[in-house]
């Protein structure tokens, strides 16, 4: 008995020690975990394309050691297994003898307090209990899936939203107690979960394809007017290919369109589907210079009655600028969108980025003058960056005649987070201090142009671009009820451990948005918080 213990235990090993070389597992989303690698992948001695994200570890690690991440060195003394498993590794590690096969376990977690000085002197938690499992097979393959389970409650403007859309902000559908979204745990928060998973093939250094259902994100900012991680996640299957200087992307999604009706009366609503065939081409003209252009298409998969499938086989030509050519911008059955990228590594020490899209190609400053840019300067020292962005879209970009192929997916723009019809501007700081501690800290500034009296204006991406509006010659960014949006985040936070971006967090938050043209002003928040959690997505709450 002890012997077959003892072969199953050599089949199996639990290292207590052991760092994995997971290479075909793609990097967290999270943002200022990236701020720790940002800058190596963008020294002028870097040739990496980082267009198209999540990025794979095999690509990363060629720039950025992962056992030195975040300050640390696994090369030190040899610690007690406590002190292992809260700072330096998965908590879980399994081997087989031959190290074919690996496979880590993690819990996931946000335990969080905060109290709203500003609001109605109320108090907001989260609680967030799940896990994530990593494995992989040889060096071609690698799988990973995740699990949250999740109740919170949120400060006013954030319940807004929920109740509006039934969505949590970038989390999914909220479970409703009552046959009204008035009569949900309003009070009490809501009850919510998320689920992730992919698998990983790299077939040589020329080929990756990924099957999943999670987040994607275009560009080198904070936010993307391309292709962002803000909604909730849905299934696609992306093939890159990377020849020399050039790497190809080729996206297929399933986004959803939630029925709002169904939504008040049942937490089980009906999914309307709408399919997208996305491709991405970037090309490192030098080591400092990266160009990227950009197609989306969107179709309704599926009628809104019987929710019948529909596909076309020309809906996932793999070639860039085929369907533009093919349905143009302005078709009454599909939605294109294109768009561009480029990134400037100036030295070692500022990188200049910028991105454009161009939804509709009408007479300037018509309804179908549908365009939006982005501006952004990062600088880097030895503590960490600074980075500051401008992004501005014009009305009714986004939008088609057939809202149900809005580029939007789960009741939430797949752009930026305000949608269209906006001027903002974004800075941040992500400063590293002391091994472990980071401060962070973000303002945002906007000027939004909102619908009023059933005129539509244009902020709204969920709206057809065909409904009642004031002007359709006349079109300017900002028109309608104009809102102004102040919103300032600091927090310090102290890294455990960097597997899981394992952090303890203190900050606050100060929001304010208010509309001059009427007066209005929505309530202030003013909120204290305090957490422990692992983060590794991004949560936009900066709206």
């Amino acid at each position: 008995m002890r012997k077959k213990i003892h072969i199953l235990f050599s089949v199996l090993v639990l290292f207590s020690f052991s760092i994995l070389h997971a290479q075909q597992l793609n990097y967290f989303l999270n943002q200022e975990y990236a701020s720790y690698y940002d800058q190596a992948l963008n020294s002028p001695d870097a040739s990496i394309h980082t267009g198209f994200k999540p990025l794979l570890a095999s690509q990363v690690n060629q720039y950025v050691s992962s056992d030195s991440i975040r300050g640390y060195n696994y090369s030190g003394p040899r610690r007690s297994w406590f002190y292992r498993k809260f700072y330096r590794e998965n908590l879980f590690i399994i081997h087989d003898t031959a190290h074919k096969f690996w496979a880590t376990i993690d819990p996931l977690f946000n335990f969080q307090a905060s109290d709203d000085k500003g609001d109605s002197a109320r108090k907001f938690y989260e609680n967030t209990r799940g896990f994530m499992i990593q494995a992989g097979i040889g060096d071609k393959f690698a799988f990973s899936t995740s699990f949250y389970e999740d109740q919170a409650s949120f400060p006013y403007y954030v319940d807004n939203f929920v109740q509006a859309y039934g969505v949590v902000p970038g989390q999914g559908r909220v479970k409703l107690l009552n046959s009204t979204i008035g009569n949900s745990f309003y009070d009490n928060g809501y009850d919510f979960s998320v689920s992730e998973a992919y698998m990983t093939y790299t077939l040589s250094n020329h080929f990756s394809f990924q099957l999943g259902q999670g987040k994607n994100f275009v560009g080198d900012g904070y936010r993307s007017l391309l292709l962002s991680d803000n909604s909730f996640d849905y299934p696609y299957f992306k093939v890159t290919t990377t020849f020399g200087k050039f790497q190809y992307t080729n996206l297929y999604c399933l986004f959803m369109n939630t029925n709002q009706e169904l939504l008040s009366i049942s937490a089980e609503g009906l999914f309307q589907r709408k399919a997208a065939n996305i491709q991405y081409l970037s090309w490192n003209i030098t080591n400092r210079l990266e160009l990227g252009i950009f197609q989306a298409l969107i179709w309704q998969a599926s009628d809104s009655i019987t929710n019948k499938q529909s596909y076309n086989l020309n809906y996932f030509d793999p070639i860039i600028g085929v369907s533009a050519a093919r349905y143009g911008l302005d078709n009454n059955n599909h939605s294109v969108l294109l768009g561009s990228t480029i990134k400037y590594k100036v030295n070692s020490n500022i990188l200049a980025y910028g991105q454009l899209v161009v939804d509709g190609t009408g007479p300037s400053n018509s309804i179908s003058d549908k365009t939006g840019y982005q501006l952004g300067l990062k600088f880097y020292n030895h503590l960490g960056e600074l980075m500051l962005e401008y992004n501005q879209v014009r009305p009714y970009t986004y939008t088609s005649i057939n809202n149900a192929e809005n580029y939007t997916n789960y009741n939430q723009a797949l752009g930026d987070p305000l949608g269209a019809n906006f001027k903002e501007l974004n800075a941040q700081i992500n400063f590293h201090f002391a091994k472990h501690f980071t401060f962070h800290a973000e303002i945002d500034y906007a000027i939004m142009g909102g619908n009023e009296m059933n005129t539509n204006y244009g902020g709204d991406v969920f709206l057809s671009d065909t409904a009642s509006t004031k002007s359709i010659t006349n079109v300017k960014t900002g028109q309608g009820l104009r809102g102004n949006l102040n919103y300032i985040d600091g927090h310090i936070s102290y890294l455990m451990n960097p597997k899981t971006n394992m952090n303890i967090v203190l900050g606050v938050t100060h929001r304010t948005f208010n509309e001059p043209s009427v007066s209005y002003n929505s309530p202030v928040t003013t909120m204290f918080y305090i957490g422990f959690r692992t983060s590794i997505n991004n949560s936009y709450f900066d709206f």
